[in-house]
């Protein structure tokens, strides 16, 4: 049912009964197909270091781990075009007058 059916009918149907539910789990592919910076991946030492309550090899792996994505960002600065976003050029007389409060939009016509 649409928020559109609810309005025109006046009746109240349920959309989704989580009572009745079962979850369903993300399927992972295992870990040597995965790339280097995939999540599940790139933290298994964080947590196996979690799980064994190592909190100093912990903070050590995520440290290196925002340190390498500190410093791979910064080679990007300036180089780096999105695929699915595109700034705004908002603006007196332009074809996006009035989004001025918006730094990005979906590429996508709709």
């Amino acid at each position: 049912m649409y928020a559109d059916t609810l309005l025109q009918t006046g009746k109240k149907e349920i959309l989704f009964d989580a009572a009745h539910s079962r979850p369903t789990f993300p399927s992972v592919r295992p870990l040597e197909e995965q790339g280097d910076l995939e999540s599940q991946k790139l933290w298994r030492n964080t947590i196996q270091a979690l799980k064994i309550k190592d909190h100093d090899a912990a903070t050590e792996d995520k440290t290196r781990i925002e340190d390498r994505q500190r410093e791979d960002a910064s080679h990007l600065e300036g180089e780096w075009q999105p695929v699915l976003f595109r700034r705004v050029h908002g603006g007196p007389g332009g074809s996006e007058e009035g989004q001025e409060e918006l730094d990005w939009v979906l590429k996508a016509k709709m």
